[in-house]
């Protein structure tokens, strides 16, 4: 089981810099690993964004942790609340495990 990774976005999360946080997204995922994503400098956020977090909030390998006002105020226009954290279980049953793999190969589309 690998340690998760940590990482912090820079202050705006928007259009113009979603292409790069999806790839570091999908690289804290890749080979099974899981990681954090630490909300608490984000002081814009918009709809590309968000859709990214959730996407890979869902794929239960990224928490999402600490967000920020901004962030929490986009979140509840859209009435989503991010699990706590990211599963590391290597015991999850065959089913789950395509599903994340099915989730992780849909973000690396978007």
């Amino acid at each position: 089981m690998s340690s998760p990774q940590l990482y912090v976005p820079p202050g705006d999360l928007n259009i113009a810099t979603v292409t790069e946080f999806k790839a570091a997204l999908v690289d804290m995922m890749s080979d099974g690993k899981s990681g954090t994503l630490d909300l608490a400098g984000v002081r814009r956020v918009d709809v590309a964004a968000l859709q990214v977090m959730i996407a890979a909030q869902r794929t239960g390998r990224i928490a999402l942790t600490s967000p920020s006002q901004p962030v929490l105020a986009a979140m509840a226009a859209i009435g989503f609340m991010p699990a706590s954290a990211p599963s590391d279980d290597t015991r999850t049953e065959t089913h789950e495990k395509r599903k994340t793999a099915r989730d992780i190969k849909n973000l690396r589309k978007r």
